[in-house]
């Protein structure tokens, strides 16, 4: 078999953004969930890789904070198969501080 040269790349879906303290207006956040379901299912029948990527906040953060319910995973996509996960971390955008005197390219 030859490697894949795609993969579905499922990024962010998770509690704060339906039940948490960051709930998405726009569109409709059902319907979303609906078509993520879908697309993955779709993913998986075709062979085509299904990445997941989580962000985790430290557990004192006030959102995605590790180990609350508002940084899991949502069921729609905790509960279909993945080939790959990958947790990520915020970062500071200016690891050193204030942009003022920085080039950004």
């Amino acid at each position: 078999m030859t490697t894949p040269r795609r993969a579905l790349i499922v990024i962010d879906v998770q509690n704060e953004y339906v039940t948490g303290d960051l709930p998405i207006e726009f569109p409709d956040v059902q319907t979303s969930l609906a078509n993520i379901g879908r697309a993955i299912d779709a993913a998986r029948a075709a062979g085509v890789p299904v990445v997941v990527v989580q962000n985790v906040a430290p557990a004192t953060s006030p959102l995605f904070a590790r180990g609350t319910v508002g940084a899991e995973l949502h069921s729609v996509v905790s509960s279909r198969a993945h080939d790959h996960f990958v947790e990520k971390s915020p970062a500071p955008i200016w690891p050193s501080g204030s942009p003022r005197g920085r080039s950004i390219r």
